[in-house]
């Protein structure tokens, strides 16, 4: 009874592992060679390049763009660090209420920022560059799922998804060629 007992236990675990890895695809237009992309992936440059490469090869036109454009000097600022100074002033009780009121309003201020200027820049990628659409990728390594999606960015609307659970033997350039090849189809 207890080997039956280990023999499910194992399975189950199994089981969930694999439903947590499963891989995902949605797609509602193909997203062809010869389109005008932005590619943003959170890595360092030499893997950056490595992406980009890809798409080139693929006959994709590939347009200049980094993610610290999404960003303005506000965003690199943190206002919620105020909470720490007004918590570690020894002020009335009345003043800190109203001191922690007026750093929750700039705080919302500093999102509403962050929010019109991450349009605004998705906004530049179409008019300013030319470009069709926005894909977004992390890659992971094997047993891990990598994610990729694009953004038509004529209505902002996601027309490509894919969750992809690498491979012992996938490579950085498998995994980026299977996405490529997925939202091309």
């Amino acid at each position: 009874m207890k080997k039956i007992f280990s023999i499910l236990l194992i399975v189950y675990i199994s089981f969930l592992s694999c439903a947590a890895k499963k891989g995902v695809v949605a797609r509602k237009i193909a997203i062809t060679p010869g389109s005008k992309i932005v590619v943003i992936a959170n890595h360092t440059n030499n893997i950056k390049n490595v992406i980009i490469a890809r798409f080139m090869n693929k006959n994709y036109s590939v347009k200049a763009f980094n993610a610290s454009d999404l960003y303005t000097i506000e965003d690199v600022y943190d206002v919620k660090d105020f909470k720490k100074v007004a918590y570690m002033q020894p002020l009335q009780n009345d003043t800190m209420l109203s001191f922690e009121k007026a750093v929750e309003n700039i705080y919302k201020l500093h999102i509403y920022n962050y929010e019109l200027s991450k349009a605004e820049a998705l906004s530049d990628m179409r008019t300013k560059y030319g470009t069709q659409y926005l894909i977004l990728m992390e890659l992971k390594d094997w047993q891990k799922v990598s994610w990729a999606r694009a953004v038509d960015l004529t209505n902002m609307e996601v027309v490509w998804v894919e969750n992809y659970p690498a491979r012992y033997k996938d490579t950085l350039e498998t995994v980026v060629d299977h996405f490529i090849a997925s939202m091309s189809k």
